[in-house]
């Protein structure tokens, strides 16, 4: 009877198991990377948001969090990491942790942007550091980002990032860094979606064995009120409809598994609980190829993020009310916590003093 039972729970086990399309990343530094992580940018309105979000993601089974210091928010998210550690739900070996370096034009800023974000984080390291972007946003102008990388290099070798890598660069730029760094960059970070497939950045990404992230993931499929830009797919498109019938799984889940299915992470965010659930269950079902390709054949080849100054500017209106000037200097500036005015349950401070 004992053996039964005990063949019983490893066959349920095996079943759960084989049942998953679980695939981790492996970086090209040997590190582990789950294949979706939970995003965290939104209007800064909704900050208040941001713990419990965090927190319900975690518990329905997201490792992955990704964050910068341009959400304004990282504070916040080392609250809900410090809420579900101190109850036992994760240790902190269990979560993979993305945080990025504003676009600083000076090198020796690097080291201490990186602790300010550790201490906001309440972490001793992330998991993953990534450069934000390859050029000064608010100015327009280029970052000497050759130089800037060598810094990102000496932040792996401290111990403060287990993985290093980039955010909104182009091949170009990549093969850059390739051919003058050391340490070659473990990821990069990049907008991919079904309106905006960016096939060429993903396939030069991971034929150069970076791993692509996938911000944005539904693209158009839903509504943007800083772009102006005229769309004629939704989640009602025929394909999409077709494979959630085959899969019994809605749209955005669909959506998703085609991100995941392409080796690319994708990075949803909702603050709504049932939301955050359907966006993680996607891991026990997988697309075919051909049915990547038919999703890849929806292309409108429509950015989100143009990075051009009128696009910029209505994107930092809507996000944090001011300018992107404004916004950036603030994110350069958030060296100390403000005297807590909002709180958690753990008596965090949820605010950033600008200096």
């Amino acid at each position: 009877m004992h053996n039964t039972i005990i063949i019983f729970v490893l066959l349920c086990t095996f079943q759960i198991v084989v049942g998953t399309y679980w695939k981790n990343i492996l970086l090209n530094d040997g590190a582990i990377m789950p294949p979706i992580a939970f995003g965290t940018a939104a209007p800064i309105s909704d900050l208040d948001d941001v713990v419990s979000s965090v927190i319900t993601a975690i518990e329905t089974g997201f490792r992955h969090i990704d964050t910068a210091p341009l959400y304004f928010n990282e504070a916040q998210i080392g609250a809900a990491i410090s809420n579900v550690t101190k109850r036992g739900l994760v240790q902190r070996r269990d979560l993979f942790i993305t945080t990025k370096l504003d676009a600083y034009s000076n090198r020796s800023e690097i080291i201490p942007a990186i602790k300010g974000s550790l201490q906001r984080l309440q972490l001793s390291y992330v998991d993953l550091y990534l450069i934000h972007t390859s050029e000064n946003v608010p100015t327009g102008t280029p970052i000497d980002f050759l130089d800037i990388w060598k810094g990102m290099e000496e932040v792996k070798m401290m111990g403060l990032a287990r993985s290093i890598g980039l955010s909104n660069f182009d091949s170009k730029k990549i093969n850059t860094i390739l051919a003058h760094s050391r340490i070659r960059p473990s990821v990069n970070q990049i907008e991919v979606n079904p309106t905006f497939a960016n096939l060429d950045l993903v396939s030069y990404c991971q034929n150069e064995g970076i791993a692509v992230m996938a911000y944005s993931p539904f693209g158009l499929l839903v509504p943007r009120p800083y772009k102006n830009t005229t769309n004629d797919l939704t989640f009602d498109d025929a394909t999409f409809m077709k494979l959630s019938r085959k899969y019994y799984k809605v749209p955005s889940q669909v959506v998703l598994r085609y991100l995941i299915d392409r080796g690319t992470v994708p990075i949803p965010k909702s603050f709504n609980k049932e939301h955050i659930k359907s966006n993680f269950n996607v891991l026990n079902f997988k697309l075919t190829q051909k049915e990547v390709y038919e999703i890849n054949e929806l292309d409108r080849d429509i950015r989100l993020y143009n990075f051009d100054n009128t696009s910029i500017e209505d994107l930092y209106e809507y996000y944090f009310g001011t300018s992107s000037a404004e916004v950036w200097s603030r994110a350069a500036n958030m060296n100390e916590l403000q005297q807590p005015q909002t709180t958690n349950d753990t008596g965090v401070c949820l605010l950033y003093k600008y200096n």
